[in-house]
């Protein structure tokens, strides 16, 4: 299988939620700094292009969840077909113990998935965030430029 046809990980979404989490990391302005327009527009293009990342991180997720929900199933009813046991507590506990591994990696998936729209709804807000600073000093540079004509 090439790197595109095989199916991903867990562990593999959240390294690509990690990566983009640093990349729309943005750092506070020192106290009295102003942002220019120049660096709220470079920080909007950052967020914009993780954006685009996020939305398939999402959906990739969502795609190791649902291969890890369905390989939980299949292994739930392989070991129920063929637990043994004297009454019905000790065939669950059989089960339980045979599909342990495919518990645990849709445990991994359905917590890769929260986090890979954890970033998408980060990536929303910073988006809101910026936009809105950049109304701000949109605003104060035109109240600037007025009050100099004046």
């Amino acid at each position: 299988m090439t790197e595109t046809d095989r199916p991903h990980t867990a562990a593999e979404v959240e390294g690509w939620v990690a990566q983009m989490r640093k990349e729309i990391s943005i750092q506070p302005p020192t106290p009295g700094e102003i942002r220019t327009p120049d660096q709220i527009v470079e920080q909007l293009e950052r967020v914009d292009s993780v954006a685009a990342n996020a939305l398939w991180i999402v959906k990739e997720a969502d795609m190791v969840r649902s291969a890890a929900s369905a390989s939980l199933l299949r292994a739930r009813a392989t070991a129920q077909a063929t637990a043994e046991g004297k009454n019905a507590e000790a065939r669950a506990a059989a089960v339980d113990l045979s599909t342990a591994d495919e518990r645990a990696a849709e445990a991994d998936a359905q917590i890769a998935y929260r986090y890979a729209k954890g970033l998408a709804d980060l990536v929303d807000s910073r988006k809101s965030s910026l936009q809105t600073q950049a109304k701000l000093v949109l605003a104060t540079y035109q109240i600037a430029t007025t009050s100099r004509r004046t």
